[in-house]
């Protein structure tokens, strides 16, 4: 997760030196679910929503970037070669280390405005949460940055929230291609994935929905979103997947 200063743009960026005391879902997700049901279920949700367009040859080098207490890390490292995780706070990093279930996975400290070079090119660039929280320029500069680090053919697998809404603090999906388009990637697929607001999180956050059912809920959920382009007044996580030619 990320929490640099104005030069790369993030927006609003909260303490995640803080967030890291918070445990290893609600770091990254949401500090405020003290009973962990709901982070448990947005973790699972990503990581369906990625399971369902990764297509991996089990040789890959994987840049997680922005990579937090590492749950997404950890979660590809046995399908992968390597795992390298990019991270600006100290605290994350330590969050990682501790709840180390990977051999294969490595973190990186960086200043969250200088990209450190990296020895060879990665296969695939992830980043779930991150990008969100940056202003237009700062994404662009990141992406910018991290498409540097991807070989020729190499893809991004991102998860964002996006909103219409300019009070929420985050970039529109319009905003979002546009910096694609703006960086020459090639756009292979985009959709929500999650809504922001559902009354049925609400029942699962308070554990009035058994967790053995939230693998079908969020199934349904993904499917249920694919096709929907309505306005945003709130935010959805939605994944893109995109290309360097």
């Amino acid at each position: 997760m990320a929490n640099s200063g104005k030069e790369n743009g993030w927006a609003g960026k909260p303490d995640w030196g803080k967030r890291a005391q918070k445990g290893f879902l609600a770091s990254g997700i949401d500090p405020g679910d003290r009973r962990g049901h709901k982070n448990s279920y947005i973790d699972l949700l990503q990581k369906m929503a990625l399971e369902e367009v990764l297509e991996l040859r089990g040789d890959e080098r994987v840049l997680d970037f922005g990579c937090g207490s590492g749950r997404i890390s950890y979660w590809i490292a046995p399908r992968v070669k390597e795992v390298i995780g990019l991270e600006v706070t100290p605290g994350m990093i330590a969050l990682a280390e501790k709840n180390r279930s990977a051999e294969n996975v490595k973190f990186v400290l960086y200043d969250g405005v200088h990209f450190p070079p990296l020895p060879e090119p990665v296969d695939l660039v992830l980043s779930v949460g991150v990008l969100q929280i940056m202003e237009r320029d700062g994404l662009k500069r990141s992406l910018s940055s991290l498409n540097g680090y991807l070989r020729r053919g190499g893809e991004f697998y991102l998860i964002e929230q996006v909103s219409d809404n300019p009070r929420v603090g985050r970039p529109s999906v319009k905003e979002y291609l546009q910096v694609f388009e703006d960086l020459k990637l090639e756009i292979l697929r985009y959709y929500p994935v999650r809504n922001g607001r559902w009354w049925l999180l609400f029942l699962i956050r308070y554990g009035l929905i058994p967790s053995g059912r939230h693998a079908a809920i969020a199934r349904n959920e993904i499917r249920r979103l694919r096709e929907d382009r309505t306005p945003i007044s709130y935010y959805r996580d939605y994944l893109f997947v995109l290309k360097k030619p």
